[in-house]
């Protein structure tokens, strides 16, 4: 049973393997460094305006940036782009936000105790929670009001 109102993030796994050695390094628990939830863009290119209201599609990466506080057993350099990243993030809503293999892109820096970490990957599965795209109401067909009449 999850609560429908209660928002933010439930559980965080990430595991990181060296991009150098193949060391493996998890899957581990993680929090949140903030209340800032992760921020996430699923969709696989961007649109660039063109003139008349058109747009051209530029592809790019899925990602995800999240802030999270540190474990002592894991290198820093693996949260900062050094390592290939699953992440698996399941919200109080029932969310569950999974990738596989995706790798730090960003250059933030850390204080070894918070780590804020962008993550690019090939793709982002996304899982609704249960029954959020089931419907118990009653459908009502749309009804078109008469047209007037020419006298």
């Amino acid at each position: 049973m999850t609560c429908q109102n209660q928002v933010g993030v439930k559980n965080i796994l990430l595991t990181f393997r060296d991009c150098d050695t193949d060391a493996v390094y998890g899957p581990i628990a993680h929090l949140l460094s903030s209340e800032d939830l992760p921020t996430w863009r699923l969709c696989p290119y961007n649109n660039d305006p063109l003139p008349h209201g058109y747009v051209k599609r530029q592809p790019t990466n899925p990602e995800v940036e999240i802030k999270v506080i540190r474990d002592l057993r894991i290198p820093l350099s693996m949260y900062q782009g050094c390592s290939d990243v699953t992440l698996q993030v399941e919200y109080f809503n029932g969310l569950v936000y999974s990738a596989a293999r995706g790798t730090g892109t960003g250059d933030e820096e850390s204080d070894t105790h918070e780590v804020t970490m962008t993550i690019s990957f090939r793709e982002i599965d996304e899982m609704l929670p249960n029954g959020l795209l089931e419907s118990n109401e009653v459908v009502i067909p749309p009804t078109f009001a008469p047209t007037a009449l020419a006298a």
